[in-house]
């Protein structure tokens, strides 16, 4: 349930869409727990799930052979809530994720390794205004009607990732996404969604030479959200509001009926890396084209909305570390424009909505232990400029924004004996970002972590609570989210 594309079908809190996107979504693929605990630093924070490598920083599976280290299988467990007024009109009062899973990863020999991931999750959307899809800020088309409830999905998640080096120069890999989740409303008009969710994950890596590596990915997707209306509890028939954009919109009554939404579409990369023992550099681009069509009533299915989306994304990250000190800089840099567009098929020459998206980005890091102490201290600034427009054309809503959003991180981290450490880190942004333009402005976020993690033998134990707090200037509302993470490790 976790991943949709960048419009996540998981946890729907009110910083979905770019708000993923902006966290250098691609920097580290892997599950980066340290690193989430120190503050999220991640630009010159050295740490296994977090290299400067093709699949740290990228997620390509061909280089999982080379990223191997020991054998390992882990249990985890997870529980998040977040909760408050100061969000989008569609969004939750207040989210409640759980999940509990296994990962492992295993060398089937000298040439093949294997990593994947089960989990089973439990995702409590709760007082759910009007709302009746699981992301109401996907595409301009969504449903409504006039009550609020409360939605409960559940439903597995499997991830897996595959290499084979075919000679010493060639390693290709392949991998897959899979969710599948049901939801049901809990109050009239009690619309029952099935989430599926499948995307692929195909990779080629040369070694041109010692030092530089080319990657080539290929990620195919296809997203389906079926909604299927029976007639209610209270005995009397459904009637919802299907929007096309913010200002058309028709009223529908009926006992049964049902919508599909399918998104399909891919991703096509290409990799750059320079690694030496000093300096790492490494590039990815990335083009993206998706497209979502949504249809009416399974008898005789009408096409009522058509949802494309283009993406054209470079980002770079470089790390030096000197020979003489035990410190680390890193640099980081991100272009990435967006154009999202919408029609409706019986209105095909009709532009409904247009949604262009600009993001530069720059950004800068350094980390430094003290032996003595063995004392990690990690710190980095993100600077983000937005070009934001949201033209709805049927309401006649036009939006544009330039804005500047600023993101500092900090993180500490003592260790004793090699068995014992301790953790503590703080994120602060100072402007949260929607696509959509229909978060409230001016929101700051404070996001503070601790954690710890314990090695004996072959068991390594992690932990990290999590609280977060998002405010606006002037403005009593508010929106909190505390979380829980504990894993279980087990090297072979």
């Amino acid at each position: 349930m976790r991943r949709f594309l960048g419009m996540n079908g998981g946890r729907l809190a009110a910083y979905t869409v770019l708000a993923v996107v902006l966290a250098s979504a691609s920097n580290a693929w892997a599950d980066g727990l340290r690193t989430s605990t120190l503050g999220n630093c991640s630009i010159a924070l050295l740490d296994e799930d977090n290299q400067l490598n093709p699949y740290d920083f990228g997620r390509n599976p061909a280089y999982l052979l080379s990223d191997f280290g020991d054998a390992w299988v882990r249990t985890n467990e997870s529980h998040d809530q977040e909760w408050g007024t100061l969000k989008r009109p569609y969004d939750p009062l207040l989210v409640d994720d759980s999940y509990i899973g296994v990962e492992g990863r295993k060398r089937l020999n000298e040439r093949q390794v294997v990593w994947g991931r089960f989990t089973y999750e439990r995702l409590w959307q709760r007082e759910q205004s009007r709302s009746l899809e699981i992301d109401q800020y996907n595409d301009p088309f969504y449903l409504t009607d006039l009550t609020t409830g409360d939605f409960l999905y559940y439903g597995p998640t499997t991830r897996v990732d595959y290499s084979l080096r075919l000679t010493p120069r060639v390693t290709i890999g392949a991998g897959f996404d899979y969710d599948i989740s049901t939801g049901l409303k809990d109050v009239y008009t009690r619309p029952q969604v099935v989430h599926n969710y499948f995307k692929g994950n195909i990779g080629v890596l040369i070694e041109a030479n010692r030092n530089w590596l080319l990657g080539f990915i290929a990620r195919p997707v296809r997203i389906q959200n079926r909604t299927e209306f029976d007639k209610t509890d209270e005995g009397y028939d459904n009637q919802i509001y299907r929007y096309a954009g913010d200002g058309i919109y028709e009223v529908r009554s009926f006992s049964s009926y049902s919508i599909r939404e399918v998104l399909w579409g891919g991703e096509f990369g290409v990799q750059n890396f320079i690694m030496t023992d000093r300096i790492k550099i490494g590039t990815n681009f990335t083009y993206g084209l998706v497209q979502n069509k949504i249809r009416y009533n399974a008898t005789n299915p009408e096409a009522v909305g058509f949802w494309q989306d283009k993406t054209y994304d470079f980002e770079m990250l470089a790390r030096y570390a000197p020979a003489s000190v035990p410190l680390v800089l890193g640099l980081s840099g991100r272009i990435m424009n967006q154009d999202g567009w919408a029609k409706r098929p019986r209105f095909n020459n009709v532009l409904l909505y247009d949604n262009p998206t600009n993001l530069r980005s720059a950004g800068a890091g350094a980390s430094y232990l003290m032996r003595p102490v063995n004392l990690l201290v990690s710190a980095e600034y993100v600077l983000n400029a937005f070009d934001i427009e949201a033209n709805d054309y049927g309401a006649n809503s036009f939006k544009h924004r330039e804005i500047t959003q600023n993101i500092g991180r900090f993180g500490l981290e003592y260790t004793a004996y090699n068995v014992f450490a301790v953790r503590a880190g703080v994120e602060a942004t100072d402007y949260l970002i929607d696509r959509w333009l229909k978060l409230p402005s001016n929101m700051d976020r404070f996001r503070f972590t601790w954690g710890w993690s314990y090695t004996w033998h072959f068991w390594q134990i992690e932990a990290q609570l999590l609280n977060a707090r998002s405010t606006r200037e002037n403005d009593d509302r508010e929106r909190r989210d505390l979380s829980s993470i504990l894993w279980f490790t087990r090297s072979e």
